[in-house]
């Protein structure tokens, strides 16, 4: 407890403190002196800008507690450093949703969507963040810029949620109900970041506008798209955005069959992907390659590439892109009439079998049904009638099994996005 005398003394100061200033007489001059007003230590300590902030852990803990004051109050300690670890982890998530995309080649798809839900749920968390940020230092391009990117992420998971519907339950009316929402969300995305010149964003949204109409049969929209999108990617330092749009526009022109189109685009991306030294992506740009010589007929090249293509797939854990190079090389080798071509198609049926969960049912399907009828053909040409018969006789129980289904999945506009078609340049107009 305090003392009489600490009382007086604490007094005194308070009556010090409020004093003006002292009068001094020297020599004839009046000198006035500007007395200090005395301030605790503990005060002076607050009033300097901590060097190290509260984590942001910290912060998104009383955000999510409603505990909205004390995040503001930590947050102003120092905003500066506040800033460059949001910015960070703008380039947190930017790399996450790269490694989420690549993770797809080796996921399930189950697990993939549970890990996309989850991602989802994160940034509408940082997103309070942000915009506590935005009220604290009124700084809105800020806010801005991850809005921006949390529109583009939600609009690719739509997009790729709505392939899953198509692929798996081949219900395309939901599917395009997805598609539809993931376009709004990525038009939203773009427009705030073409607002603040954030190019990357601009880029990347115009490239998943382009994958998303491509699933909507928009081939003309798509390419539109995607050549928007490629003159910003085309400004950015490094070559992923380049190199992932002109892949997508290779595959495009291997779905439109126009090969020499899908040749250059897909060349130049495998330029990219291999200065970046990304095996997944190189074995993808290698696959799109070795597809745009088989509509070429210049089957040669096309053993070749997609020989590459398989050996990078295995190299990387491409997954994907390992099945449909298997699958590709055996029909490769049914033009070239060599001895080894019933041996891609049943080491691409087994990998289909045994790692589908990386496949929709549609490929699946297609893998195990349609490849019975290719065997047939190989050894048929391999003057093999015993095997040929067999082939056939088992292709013809599995689509005699459910003939309405076998029907239903090659007419539906999902099954459309799996096959290589001239039509396919003119589909808007028949699925509008």
């Amino acid at each position: 407890m305090t003392n009489k005398n600490e009382k007086k003394i604490g007094y005194c100061q308070l009556a010090i403190s409020v004093r003006p200033l002292l009068l001094a007489v020297a020599s004839g001059l009046l000198v006035l002196l500007p007395l200090t007003i005395w301030q605790s230590p503990f005060a002076r300590a607050q009033a300097v800008p901590s060097e190290d902030p509260v984590p942001l852990i910290i912060l998104m803990d009383k955000l999510d507690h409603g505990q909205v004051a004390d995040a503001e109050r930590y947050l102003k300690d120092n905003p500066p450093v506040i800033k460059k670890r949001l910015e960070e982890l703008i380039e947190q998530r930017d790399t996450r949703f790269d490694e989420l995309g690549r993770f797809g080649a080796t996921s399930g798809h189950d697990i993939h969507k549970r890990v996309l839900d989850q991602f989802v749920s994160e940034n509408l968390r940082y997103a309070k963040l942000f915009d506590l940020y935005r009220k604290v230092t009124g700084d809105q391009n800020f806010f801005k810029r991850f809005e921006a990117r949390r529109l583009r992420y939600e609009g690719a998971f739509l997009t790729h949620d709505g392939e899953d519907l198509c692929g798996e339950e081949l219900k395309w009316e939901e599917a395009r109900k997805h598609y539809q929402q993931a376009l709004e969300k990525l038009e939203a995305g773009f427009a705030i970041a073409k607002e603040i010149n954030e190019l990357r964003v601009m880029a990347s949204a115009k490239i998943n506008i382009g994958s998303t109409l491509i699933r909507m049969l928009e081939t003309e929209r798509a390419i539109a798209a995607y050549n928007e999108g490629m003159r910003y990617a085309d400004q950015l330092p490094g070559e992923l955005y380049r190199g992932m749009v002109r892949l997508n526009l290779g595959n495009t022109y291997v779905w439109t069959v126009e090969p020499e189109k899908a040749f250059q685009y897909a060349n130049d991306a495998l330029v990219s992907f291999k200065k970046m030294g990304r095996g997944t992506w190189q074995s993808n740009a290698m696959m799109v390659i070795g597809n745009a010589q088989m509509e070429q007929k210049n089957f040669a090249s096309a053993w070749e590439t997609l020989s590459n293509a398989l050996d990078v797939a295995k190299q990387s854990g491409e997954d994907r892109v390992r099945g449909k190079a298997l699958m590709n090389l055996g029909m490769a080798a049914l033009q070239l009439k060599r001895a080894d071509a019933a041996s891609y198609i049943h080491e691409a049926q087994e990998w289909y079998r045994t790692h589908g969960e990386v496949f929709t049912q549609i490929e699946r399907e297609t893998v195990a049904v349609d490849g019975l009828q290719m065997l047939s053909r190989i050894y048929e040409q391999a003057g093999n009638k015993a095997e040929a018969d067999k082939y056939r006789a088992a292709y013809h129980k599995a689509v005699g099994e459910n003939p309405e289904h076998y029907n239903a999945v090659r007419n539906s506009p999902c099954y459309a996005l799996y096959k290589a078609n001239p039509a396919n340049k003119n589909r808007a107009t028949k699925n509008p």
